[in-house]
């Protein structure tokens, strides 16, 4: 594929996350889900077009995101979580098989606590009310069961494109 080809299907692929994510932020209970479709959008960029194209588009996607969406919630969470994973998980899966898990474990606790300094230090908004221990433990440890969640529906995804859709859409990229 011609490099005006593959930028521009990239950039036509970070405005449909950008759209997606648009939508998404007119109903905030759908945040995570629509930031989760449009890390999709990354993967489908890394298999089809290449690491760079994808790491370009993630980063493209997180600065549109924060200066069009009107929920900057929504830009954090993709910025942080969403756009970047599938890059790392790309990485991480080419190391030894049992070090994937505990290096993505650690990304996602990282970012935990990086969001709950930001809250609580720099916004002085505090991420739970009262020092219920019980309650932030149960929250901990369901972020980490939601986000193992999300790598598999990463990697069954990833596995639905190869076996079903992507003899198609190559024929369409020549």
């Amino acid at each position: 594929m011609k490099k005006t080809k593959k930028l521009t299907l990239s950039a036509i692929l970070v405005a449909m996350g950008v759209v997606f994510m648009l939508l998404g932020s007119f109903v905030e209970v759908m945040d995570l889900s629509v930031c989760a479709a449009a890390s999709l959008i990354i993967v489908f960029i890394y298999l089809e077009i290449g690491p760079s194209y994808a790491l370009m588009a993630y980063l493209s996607t997180s600065v549109i995101g924060f200066i069009i969406l009107p929920a900057k919630l929504m830009a954090v969470e993709y910025f942080l979580v969403f756009g970047i994973y599938p890059l790392l998980k790309a990485f991480v899966e080419k190391l030894v098989k049992w070090s994937w898990i505990p290096l993505k474990l650690v990304f996602i606790n990282a970012v935990i606590w990086i969001l709950f300094a930001v809250c609580e230090l720099l916004l002085g908004v505090p991420f739970f009310e009262g020092d219920n221990l019980f309650l932030k433990v149960c929250f901990y440890l369901f972020i980490n069961l939601t986000f193992i969640v999300y790598d598999i529906f990463i990697t069954v995804m990833v596995r639905f494109y190869y076996d079903k859709i992507r003899h198609r859409i190559r024929a369409l990229l020549r």
